[in-house]
């Protein structure tokens, strides 16, 4: 598992159990700036409950996501198709971890979490930094009394290997006490950087952080789409 897809467990804490559901606290809208390979992006993510759902626009074409943190599924919706497709979140991750891997790195290995100590104002909110990964390459500014960050654009700079890869080192940091203390009051990137080379580059970034009532019908699929299966046939 990369370091980047540890970090992207993180952001799968809110379906790792029912205590940090519990948690899951912010309703309202997050809009972040994405930085790739392909470029700038916009994400916009809703968040109700255990509830999140992430809209963005790749290679001119809208997407949107619904994570459901207390089934622990994640549906994607393609407008242009009207089609839909649910995975099983859980069971992608016994499949994940039935995978060959490096013996030296388990797949549910808990990343190393270093606080800098550093705190500072993201989209209106004061974050504090943690230093994650084995080889601490990846710089987080984190906010307190949000909730837990889920995860985005399974594409996107805090995809990696996606849910199947981060699901698994979730729940391993779910049940270490030393993760519950830290993550009590919630744990919500606003900023992730790489670091690397003697520099540090920021891949995703909050832009606007309002907190509101959100509409419950965002996360149902839209009337009229048709459900696609595994294998992309309906």
């Amino acid at each position: 598992m990369s370091q980047v897809t540890r970090v992207a467990a993180l952001a799968l804490l809110a379906s790792a159990g029912p205590a940090l559901l519990q948690a899951q606290a912010f309703e309202g809208v997050v809009v972040w700036q994405l930085k790739s390979d392909k470029g700038p992006a916009e994400m916009t993510q809703s968040y109700k409950g255990t509830q999140v759902r992430t809209d963005m626009a790749a290679q001119g074409q809208a997407m949107a996501m619904i994570m459901d943190g207390t089934n622990a599924t994640m549906t994607m919706l393609m407008p242009a198709q009207k089609m839909y497709m649910t995975m099983d979140l859980k069971r992608m991750a016994e499949q994940a971890r039935s995978i060959g891997h490096d013996d030296k790195q388990p797949p549910d290995a808990t990343p190393k979490i270093t606080a800098t100590g550093t705190k500072e104002t993201v989209a209106g909110h004061t974050c504090e930094g943690y230093i994650v990964g084995d080889k601490q390459d990846v710089e987080l500014c984190v906010a307190k009394g949000m909730g837990y960050f889920m995860m985005g654009s399974p594409g996107g700079p805090m995809g990696g290997g996606g849910p199947m890869g981060g699901m698994g080192a979730a729940t391993a940091m779910a049940s270490n006490p030393e993760y519950a203390k830290l993550f009590k009051d919630g744990f919500f990137p606003l900023k992730i950087s790489k670091i690397g080379g003697g520099k540090k580059e920021v891949v995703m970034e909050a832009t606007k952080v309002e907190a509101k009532a959100v509409d419950g019908s965002l996360f149902k699929v839209p009337e009229g789409f048709t459900e696609m299966k595994m294998g992309g046939r309906p």
